[in-house]
């Protein structure tokens, strides 16, 4: 008691600075401990309560319709559903890979006439298709209000594979570029 008398500090008010100054070193560490793991104790989760919308946007038909000739891709046979909410861009995803070693022209116009069909409106790619080498095909996206949710409906080609998926921005009514 000593220490206590020499600072004119009561032992209530030693307990008090003592229990701070334990949280505050607890909450350093805690904080050092998740810096070191990548974030992975404290994450700020936006994808909690997505789940919902992220089983509406896997259940679009036009996923599961590949034009003829198509099939799932290793892994792929059934969409792959993710959230993203680490990187800036915050979205939901649902996508299916397809195997396909046909004319990627047949592939865009098979999902160009599923998407019309269906309501959704074409959206502009930051890619010209005009200026893509031989044999390299652009994104195409469409896109659709669903239940007050704007969702992009996205087709992309690497080599003889293809996919499809539906992406929607965590944060209501913001879109995601294509």
């Amino acid at each position: 008691m000593g220490f206590a008398r020499s600072k004119g500090l009561t032992f209530s008010q030693l307990v008090a600075v003592s229990v701070v100054g334990a949280l505050v070193l607890g909450s350093a560490l805690l904080l050092a401990l998740d810096r070191l793991l990548g974030g992975l104790l404290l994450e700020d989760d936006d994808c909690l309560g997505t789940e919902g919308r992220a089983e509406e946007m896997s259940a679009v038909g036009i996923l599961a319709t590949p034009p003829e000739g198509a099939r799932a891709s290793k892994g792929w046979h059934t969409p792959e559903v993710g959230c993203l909410d680490d990187s800036g861009d915050e979205l939901l995803s649902a996508t299916r890979g397809y195997d396909f070693g046909g004319d990627h022209r047949a592939v865009r116009d098979h999902y160009r006439e599923l998407a019309e069909g269906d309501g959704w409106s074409r959206v502009a790619t930051a890619q010209d298709p005009a200026g893509l080498p031989p044999g390299e095909q652009a994104d195409l996206c469409f896109e659709k209000d669903m239940e007050g949710w704007p969702v992009l409906l996205r087709l992309t080609f690497d080599q003889g594979e293809f996919w499809v998926g539906t992406e929607a921005a965590l944060d209501e009514g913001e879109r995601v570029p294509c």
